[in-house]
């Protein structure tokens, strides 16, 4: 079945140059939730984070400025040292250390070696890696020179699964963490919450692809019509053949299982397309900086699709291709495309297959059903969770608990929470499965009309729309909120004048989002 591949690392040469990262690793339990008789029988592994005091000082008052944590996610950590230009270019206005921590089971974080998911993938879970996290930081926090640390509030940042991370550790560990900036987390990407459709995350795709977000007028007609034809091509022999030739294939489809395939690897692409609709040239999604996505790359994807192309099938299939091509040959070089080795295919399995297949049930191709009326793809029927299920039991040897997210962190549900901002981008797909709207006068949602998967924690750049600006003015305008209030708070429990809890924060609140198109 195919499968996003997630990204790997590439490094930013201005992030790594500032003589600041320091690369280390602490003695974490392998399991936080069982009790060894004996310590000697505890086992261990070694978790890989990165530090940056250089911006660390003094606040009001003589007191150490914030801690900004990044909850790492599914890949190795340096990827989100690289890109998350929020916590880099505001550190020093607030005087702040930065610490980026790797997930257990990627990167260099390892418990049994190379690959540890191979070996024993049952300790790679939410639960285990919110401990981790909050062990990391209370040990951090404790043992820092003459207890610097002891009073600094921890701001949580995250985006996508990261973004969930962080939310979710204000909610487990609001001891630990002050306050969280969730960007683009699908929190609610689970069956059974409120409101949860699957269909949506095609819908908003298609919008990317629509005039009204800067495409070409003909993209999702012409784009809905090549996969009508596709599909019936693939029902046949003679019809699969002239496909084949029609996508450069290197290896002839064989079945019609082999032509869902394919057109599952074409709608692999245009979901890249959304998720990384950046308005300029990047390799976060593509994972190869020497040849980044262009700018927009939807609008260039369906510079292909346009009327002149659409002279008969074989002209729009051709064109789907080319389409896709922006991801597939964005070396320029290839001759054939492989459908095992690119697309959604090439991230069959690995430690993000078990985690989705245990707690996170968030993956989109392909159990994410389009319809074809409501989307540019092709009528896959209703969500099927005993595929899944399948697909799980066969891979892993364990059936998925579609609910058990949403039972231990709420879902949609935050109203006994505090201190979190929700961002979501109205180009990003994953919005369907966000927080959209304020929950409580500290619990707040900002929408970013241009934005796509979590842009606001990107760096800035000149081609920033004005939506995703003023997002990035809301969020540190409330981190620094919460930090006067972390602040408050512990200088009233010293002085014996209340508890350490602290106030939460009181902004403008309601049940709408803070819409920050600017334009």
């Amino acid at each position: 079945m195919p499968r996003r591949a997630r990204p790997t690392m590439h490094r930013n040469d201005a992030v790594w140059s500032q003589g600041c990262l320091i690369e280390k690793f602490f003695r974490q339990r392998l399991d936080h939730f069982h009790w060894q008789r004996d310590v000697a029988e505890q086992p261990w592994f070694q978790q890989r984070y990165f530090v940056c005091e250089k911006y660390w000082s003094n606040g009001p008052g003589g007191v150490r400025g914030p801690i900004f944590f990044y909850a790492g996610n599914e890949a190795n950590v340096e990827l989100y040292v690289n890109a998350t230009g929020l916590i880099w270019e505001n550190a020093q206005a607030f005087g702040a250390m930065i610490i980026f921590v790797e997930h257990r089971y990627y990167g260099k974080t390892q418990p049994f070696g190379p690959d540890s998911w191979k070996v024993d993938p049952s300790y790679l879970t939410v639960e285990q890696a919110l401990a981790d996290y909050a062990t990391l930081l209370w040990h951090l926090k404790a043992d820092s020179p003459a207890g610097g640390a002891a009073d600094s509030p921890v701001i949580a940042f995250g985006g996508s699964y990261g973004g969930m991370l962080s939310a979710w550790m204000r909610v487990k560990y609001p001891h630990v963490i002050a306050g969280a900036v969730a960007a683009s987390a699908p929190v609610a990407a689970f069956p059974g919450v409120p409101g949860w459709r699957p269909q949506r995350f095609w819908e908003i795709v298609t919008y990317d692809a629509t005039a009204a977000a800067g495409s070409a007028p003909e993209c999702v007609t012409n784009v809905r019509l090549a996969f009508g034809y596709l599909r019936q091509l693939s029902r046949f022999a003679a019809g699969r053949a002239t496909l084949s030739a029609l996508l450069r294939l290197c290896t002839p489809l064989a079945d019609e299982g082999e032509g869902l395939a394919a057109a599952y690897w074409l709608q692999g692409a245009f979901d890249a397309f959304a998720m990384g609709n950046y308005p300029y040239p990047s390799s976060y999604i593509s994972d190869d900086p020497d040849h980044p996505l262009p700018a927009w790359p939807m609008r260039a994807a369906c510079t292909h699709m346009v009327v002149g192309r659409a002279t008969k099938p074989s002209n729009l299939i051709e064109a789907l291709r080319d389409a896709a091509a922006v991801l597939y040959n964005v070396t320029g070089d290839v001759q054939c495309y492989d459908l095992q080795t690119s697309g959604p295919a090439a991230g069959n399995q690995g430690p993000w297959d078990y985690q989705w297949c245990t707690e996170l049930m968030g993956q989109e191709l392909p159990y994410y059903p389009s319809t074809g009326i409501t989307d540019m793809f092709w009528d896959q029927g209703p969500f099927n969770m005993s595929v899944i299920e399948a697909h799980c039991r066969e891979a892993w040897g364990v059936t998925p608990r579609p609910d058990w997210s949403a039972i231990s962190y709420g879902g949609l549900d935050y109203r006994y929470a505090s201190n979190i901002v929700f961002s979501n981008g109205g180009y990003d797909p994953w919005s369907a499965f966000g927080v959209l709207n304020n929950v409580s006068d500290s619990v707040v949602a900002i929408s970013i009309p241009e934005g796509a998967h979590h842009l606001d924690l990107m760096y800035s750049t000149p081609a920033d729309p004005p939506s995703v600006v003023a997002a990035r003015q809301q969020e540190m305008a409330l981190v620094r909120t919460w930090i006067e209030q972390h602040r408050a708070a512990r200088r009233a429990s010293k002085d014996g004048n209340g508890g350490g809890g602290g106030s939460v924060l009181r902004s403008s609140g309601g049940s709408s989002s803070m819409s920050l198109n600017t334009a």
